[in-house]
């Protein structure tokens, strides 16, 4: 590095301070409410080469720090001052965006005639087309269902609108008032950090400001990899389930082999399963994709909580991403729900985490996380009206010597809740219950934290829903080292009526006035063995709804009556158990996720995906599908109850391998 240290550390913090401002801007005077409120958007600085160098510290989505720009910069080579670039498509950026409701501008910054950097910002929009409202559905075909394609193009040119795109995007859109208002507040947040970055260089130099960004990244670099020595050098492996693709029965498998070598990791992704015609994909071409590396940031980060936020973090990590594989589709496989993917990825790598290090790693977060999207007809514009009523969350995974957190499962990306009051008066609904969920944490010697309910009636007729991102509906996150799994997504119709009805995982739904819906979401799992945990401890979890009177007594052997601690029957219940000892890297899976590897054990799965890549991407998933129609008929869908599998398991699996050695 050739920055000193001391102006290397203060550059760092001033470009940070940029990249805050600008979000800030951005939520003072963003039009929608799920920018100005919920924060889905962020920003950063970039490198000429689209590597981030700067990333913000307090607002904004947490996540994208892993972003890389290069593609889309390399595509609009001749800028000017004033231009603006506006991009959403996946594919033609390689990956830096990655459904379409993400709206992305670069903005270059110039000195004295040169480009010195790049500015980064997203935001997600309301809507920008598509076949349903709010833009996103499970069971979009291909990209071309999500909405309106826009290559890098410039928005502005010479610091003046191109009124044509911006015109192709409003007769795209079924909120173009709401879109055009956030593409405004995101180019003035853009100008504010020019005026900063002019500051900076008149303050520092020129030669300081382009030297520092080189040797920042290089200097997070440096630092990450020494935490990631922390993890001992070896081979860890791991896999999950989303519960399925929508339009199949059958769960969607995530593989993982980490091999660790001093600091240095390897992701190799090969046995996930081919690419779906719904929209779980992640686009992540062939690349180390943003998607793939949060949950290792906060390893990174948690070990060491000064390191600047940029791609430096993670120079020390590579990745093997198989062609074809729902995390690296071909074009023009549809993306616009691959966070639901990336939520179930996340807890793959966290699994193979703590197995190389349980002592420093928790158990499984609440693995979904669902923004309901509510969406009605405005008579007085004669337009549909979205709105995301709220994004539900669950509980964090416990770990050694802490509960996991409740109602904040990890998964939110520093996303913020809506304000009830807003919702109602921005939407026909009223907010009726939002409250955390009790017995939802796995149990555990540390309780995993609880998820939460949202109950939610709807005040006018011809409304409809969207739950995107459902999942955990079949499996249940994981508990950890003796500590139990926790528990799974629900959402009901009308619960505590004659009309009740369990509506599962939601596409779209229709609704009228009067009609209740409750989204229920899981807790994290729990860590050491629950009846080990302090009687005291659960008695206040009961005091406070975290834990029902009998969720203490089968969960944690704790009698509770009339609110105090029964301790004779307590070490009578504890002494019936019999003893369960479990390693301190023993991970504990629910039933469903049991009964499913009965049959669809590892060795079968790998040989299945190794099979079906002799064919082309766009054939493997329907082969798939007729492999496994034949062989387990039982299955119904995501509410299926699998145990059906463990009756006799043998001949099943026999009868599955024979198949896939014929293909």
């Amino acid at each position: 590095m050739l920055t000193d240290p001391v102006t290397l550390e203060i550059l760092s913090h001033k470009f940070s301070s940029v990249t805050d401002e600008i979000g800030y801007t951005i939520k003072r005077i963003a039009h929608s409410l799920y920018i100005r409120e919920a924060h889905d958007f962020t920003s950063a600085l970039v490198t000429n080469d689209g590597r981030v160098f700067a990333y913000p510290s307090r607002i904004g989505v947490s996540l994208f720090v892993d972003q890389n720009c290069g593609s889309a910069i390399k595509a609009m080579p001749d800028v000017q001052p004033g231009d603006v670039i506006i991009t959403n498509h996946p594919y033609l950026t390689e990956g830096m965006a990655s459904h379409l409701p993400d709206l992305h501008l670069l903005v270059p910054y110039f000195h004295e005639g040169q480009v010195i950097c790049y500015g980064w910002l997203f935001a997600h929009f309301s809507d920008v087309g598509g076949r349903v409202p709010g833009s996103l559905s499970p069971s979009n075909a291909d990209l071309f269902q999500e909405g309106l394609q826009i290559p890098p193009v410039k928005l502005y040119s010479g610091g003046e609108f191109v009124t044509d795109i911006l015109a192709i995007i409003n007769c795209n859109s079924r909120t173009p008032s709401s879109n055009t208002g956030d593409i405004r507040a995101m180019i003035s947040a853009a100008l504010v950090a020019q005026e900063r970055i002019s500051q900076i260089i008149a303050r520092y130099g020129i030669d300081a400001f382009l030297q520092s960004q080189a040797d920042l990244i290089q200097y997070s670099a440096q630092r990450s990899r020494d935490v990631l020595r922390r993890i001992p050098d070896g081979v860890y492996e791991a896999w999950d389930y989303m519960d399925d693709d929508l339009l199949s029965d059958i769960p969607l498998r995530l593989r993982l082999k980490m091999t660790v070598s001093d600091g240095l990791l390897e992701l190799d992704f090969s046995g996930t399963d081919p690419q779906t015609p719904t929209s779980y994909n992640i686009p992540s071409c062939g690349r180390r994709s943003h998607w793939f590396t949060p949950r290792l940031m906060a390893f990174i980060l948690t070990h060491d909580r000064d390191i600047p936020r940029n791609s430096g973090l993670f120079e020390p990590i590579s990745v093997v991403v198989p062609q074809g594989t729902v995390l690296n589709p071909e074009f023009p496989a549809a993306v616009g729900l691959r966070a639901t993917a990336a939520t179930r990825l996340a807890d793959v790598i966290q699994e193979a985490l703590f197995r190389a290090a349980p002592d420093l790693v928790p158990a499984a977060p609440c693995g979904t996380a669902i923004p309901i999207v509510f969406s009605e007809f405005d008579a007085a514009t004669h337009r549909e009206r979205i709105l995301i009523v709220q994004w539900c969350d669950g509980g964090s995974g416990a770990r050694r010597g802490m509960d996991g957190i409740d109602g904040r499962g990890g998964s939110n990306a520093n996303m913020s809740n809506n304000p009830i009051e807003t919702v109602e008066d921005s939407a026909s609904v009223v907010i009726e219950d939002y409250a955390l969920r009790s017995d939802s944490g796995g149990p555990g010697r540390w309780r995993g934290g609880v998820g939460i309910t949202l109950t939610f009636r709807v005040l006018c007729d011809g409304a409809r829903i969207l739950a995107r991102n459902s999942d955990r509906f079949r499996f249940a996150p994981w508990g950890a080292s003796g500590g139990r799994y926790s528990s799974y997504t629900r959402t009901v119709l009308n619960m505590g009526t004659t009309a009740e009805r369990e509506v599962g995982k939601i596409d779209m739904l229709s609704l009228n006035k009067g009609d209740r819906v409750t989204v229920m979401i899981p807790g994290g799992g729990g860590y050491g063995d629950p009846f080990e945990r302090n009687p005291e401890a659960t008695r206040d979890d009961v005091a406070r709804g975290l834990v029902s009177v009998e969720g203490a007594a089968r969960d944690y052997g704790v009698v509770i009556v009339d609110g105090g601690i029964d301790f004779a029957a307590t070490a009578r219940r504890r002494a019936e158990r019999q003893s369960q000892p479990a390693g301190p890297s023993a991970v504990s899976y629910d039933p469903q996720r049991l009964a499913w590897e009965s049959v669809c054990d590892d060795k079968t799965m790998n040989s299945l995906v190794a099979r079906l890549e002799n064919y082309p991407a766009v054939r493997r998933w329907d082969m798939r599908r007729e492999l496994f129609a034949e062989i387990l008929p039982g299955l119904q869908g995501s509410q299926t109850n699998l145990t059906f599998m463990m009756r006799d398991p043998e001949p099943m699996r026999q009868r599955l391998r024979r198949a896939i050695a014929v293909l």
